[in-house]
């Protein structure tokens, strides 16, 4: 319940979301009914907590009648919905130097998200975990986020990026058909929530690169960051060191908080703030490391098992059908062999 009530999202959200609204004739006084949102946070700078980001978003729903409307909102944003962070990343001299921005400093634009910027098997991942699962309307914020992160992506480029997916970890929605011809490629019931594309990708330079202007806008960015007294990016950095350490055996609280410079108590206490622990994060790091390693063809299932640990591939299949509710090879299967 904590996580509800802190000024969790960047205003600037949710006043493109009233101006989109304002253009099918929705008046903003009709939208913000009931959510709470003062004149006062529709300043600059102003936020919302996560509850008023989900009521707003419960209010354009039934309005417009329409519950894809993240994905809507998704297709419109532009960077500059983004504020300095936009600006930040069109002047970075990759693309992969521009996601690693947007992820790294995901905290200033909504604290109910962290995104991770990794690589396997020759793609790479922007992993979101989400830590509101419980607010409502969470999945309009999801299909919010991963179509803003798939948009920045091309925006970014100037053209479009062949291999670019979204997936998401529950069941086709009935609303994505409305979208399907709309959004990048998109895959459903992968038990991950990801932006992914080939690696070879992030090497894309940036027509609007400008070195003094990044280095400017990112210690702007840090500056933001010190005064809103954010938790930065430790839920990236805890899941980057236990990631490192899937091949040989994920280390304790103890080891980790060592790493991060601190106590496991005052580590366990940061984790508790953001409604989280240290164990989850740990299971969550070893089942997505699962599932990957399943979705790579070139390892078998044994292979598999026992570099993640597991007596036998009975137990493996046993843990992922807990997960996933099939088996590996299935799972394997079903993905491998479809694009949608």
């Amino acid at each position: 319940m904590h996580k509800l009530y802190k000024d969790d999202v960047h205003i600037d959200y949710a006043l493109a979301l009233l101006q989109l609204l304002e253009q099918q004739g929705i008046p903003r006084e009709q939208a913000l009914l009931g959510t709470g949102i003062g004149v006062d946070q529709l300043q600059d700078n102003g936020r919302l907590t996560t509850h008023q980001d989900a009521l707003l978003l419960t209010n354009a729903v039934r309005l417009t009648n329409d519950p894809g409307l993240g994905y809507r909102i998704g297709l419109h944003s532009t960077l500059t919905w983004h504020g300095m962070l936009g600006y930040g990343m069109l002047s970075c001299a990759t693309l992969g130097d521009a996601l690693a921005l947007w992820a790294h400093f995901l905290d200033l634009r909504t604290t109910t998200f962290s995104i991770r910027l990794g690589e396997r098997d020759g793609f790479s991942e922007l992993v979101v975990h989400d830590l509101a699962p419980r607010a409502a309307m969470r999945f309009c914020a999801v299909d919010r986020l991963l179509t803003m992160t798939t948009r920045l992506c091309e925006q970014l480029a100037q053209r479009v990026l062949p291999g670019i997916e979204s997936w998401h970890r529950g069941p086709e929605p009935l609303h994505y058909a409305r979208y399907r011809h709309r959004v990048v490629a998109t895959r459903f019931e992968t038990g991950l929530c990801l932006v992914r594309m080939p690696s070879a990708e992030l090497a894309s330079p940036l027509a609007s690169s400008n070195a003094s202007t990044l280095r400017h806008i990112t210690s702007q960015c840090e500056r933001e960051r010190a005064r809103q007294r954010r938790s930065d990016d430790l839920v990236v950095r805890v899941m980057d060191f236990l990631q490192a350490h899937e091949q040989t055996g994920y280390p304790s609280i103890e080891e980790t908080a060592r790493t991060l410079c601190m106590s496991s108590r005052t580590l366990k206490r940061k984790l508790q703030r953001l409604g989280l622990n240290f164990r989850g994060l740990a299971d969550d790091a070893r089942k997505e490391a699962v599932m990957r390693d399943v979705l790579n063809p070139g390892l078998r299932m044994d292979e598999i098992a026992m570099r993640m640990g597991y007596a036998d591939p009975a137990n493996l299949t046993r843990a992922f059908r807990r997960w996933t509710g099939e088996s590996p090879s299935k799972y394997r299967a079903r993905l491998l062999s479809t694009g949608t």
